[in-house]
């Protein structure tokens, strides 16, 4: 199972994320893989917490495009998509959004990242 982070550089609610992972995993923990952008707040948080349960995680820094980073991680596929996002306009929510148009299950914890609910 490969689960897709996104978050904002400023969540610090770590048990949001621990819960989150939690009830998105399968049954076979070994085989969990926490896909992510490598950055502080939700993003290291996610790895903190996969590394303490055993899982795979898969780090992706940005680099001069963050959107364009965004659209890697999507493209390389995801069981589900975790957004973390604090406002809308965000690349939380332009990754939210790539992986909801590839067909990737999308849940919002924070702001909703969806395009009906822009503000």
């Amino acid at each position: 199972m490969r689960i897709l982070v996104t978050g904002s550089r400023d969540w610090t609610d770590d048990k949001a994320i621990a819960e989150a992972l939690l009830e998105t995993r399968s049954p076979h923990p070994q085989r969990i893989t926490v896909v992510h952008g490598g950055a502080r707040g939700t993003d290291l948080l996610a790895h903190y917490w996969a590394t303490k349960w055993g899982w795979i995680t898969e780090a992706h820094p940005a680099g001069p495009d963050p959107k364009a980073r965004n659209q890697r991680m999507v493209d390389l596929g995801a069981d589900v998509c975790l957004a973390f996002a604090t406002r809308w306009a965000s690349d939380t929510g332009h990754c939210a959004r790539a992986a909801r148009r590839a067909g990737i299950h999308t849940v919002d914890y924070g702001v909703s990242t969806r395009m009906e609910d822009r503000s």
